[in-house]
């Protein structure tokens, strides 16, 4: 399930977050100027449930200027979360033409599907 970052769709979010196994949170790691925003919202998701495993997706890190996995760890306050629940950050991008699967999303996909089948 995927439901989109978009001011009109955050309001869903609420009704899906008790029925996901693990939150996949993507940001724009070249955008910085998005990154309080981002920062709040996932904190704000993470209050309604205290052990949902999270896994964040630093995308565009092929992008000059893209901050890499520590700047993006500090932006978003990842140590303020807590030690309670499994949390993952992965630098991603997509292939350039868009042809392939890049080892980085190859990477994410192959965590997501090990966290859900653990939550089984």
């Amino acid at each position: 399930l995927a439901v989109g970052g978009g001011e009109s769709l955050r309001s869903y979010w609420s009704v899906y977050l008790p029925k996901v196994p693990l939150l996949v949170y993507v940001v724009d790691a070249a955008d910085h100027a998005r990154l309080p925003l981002a920062k709040q919202l996932l904190h704000q998701l993470l209050q309604e449930d205290s052990s949902l495993p999270v896994v964040v997706l630093a995308n565009k890190q092929d992008l000059e200027g893209a901050y890499g996995i520590t700047d993006i760890h500090d932006a978003l306050a990842l140590s303020d979360i807590g030690d309670e629940r499994k949390m993952f950050l992965i630098g991603t991008h997509v292939a350039e033409d868009g042809s392939e699967i890049s080892s980085s999303m190859r990477d994410a996909k192959e965590l997501i599907t090990q966290l859900v089948l653990e939550m089984q």
